[in-house]
């Protein structure tokens, strides 16, 4: 059998390597800056079973608009934006494709992920604005969930107290058994 030219043989590697990376590239998406699509701002932990909320308000900054504050941020609307609950606890709010975000070290990068923020961050789409210091922000896909620090500490220790609670339980019904277990 005659052997493949020289040039042939790298052509054929060439190619083979141009597929492959065109393949692995694929999953590689550009860091966007801007949402580019409609979406949903939801923030965590803000409410209670009896509907009160974790925020006070206050009016303006400027005609027609009002402020929710609480001690890790601050979130300006306009009067007529009804805030929608969304979930036991979180409220959400509808945002426009140009929602993006800038902090202290630069733009936020919208990718999905769960991000801890631990500098002064602004989020706005041009109709509301959100200002924080601390918390977390999760992003998955057009959803972005900010949750304040004190509602996940809060959400810890209801998991604790549940584990304990099984764990109580457990050791009742293992020294039920063993009564039961003597009494034959």
């Amino acid at each position: 059998m005659p052997a493949l030219p020289r040039i042939r043989n790298w052509s054929l590697l060439l190619g083979i390597g141009l597929v492959l990376g065109a393949v692995a590239g694929a999953d590689v998406r550009a860091e966007r800056t801007t949402l580019g699509r409609p979406g949903y701002l939801v923030i965590g932990g803000v409410r209670d079973t009896t509907e009160t909320y974790a925020f006070r308000t206050e009016p303006g900054p400027g005609p027609g608009r009002r402020s929710l504050v609480w001690p890790e941020g601050t979130l300006t609307l306009p009067d007529s934006l009804v805030l929608e609950p969304y979930g036991e606890s979180d409220v959400g709010l509808a945002c426009r494709p140009a929602l993006a975000g800038v902090g202290s070290s630069g733009q936020l990068v919208l990718r999905d992920g769960a991000f801890q923020v631990s500098e002064p961050l602004v989020i706005s789409d041009g109709v509301f604005e959100l200002h924080v210091a601390r918390g977390t922000l999760e992003i998955r896909g057009d959803r972005i969930r900010y949750r304040r620090p004190d509602a996940e500490a809060r959400r810890n220790k209801a998991q604790i107290l549940f584990l304990a609670g099984l764990l109580l339980l457990i050791v009742v019904l293992m020294r039920r058994a063993r009564q039961v277990a003597r009494s034959r």
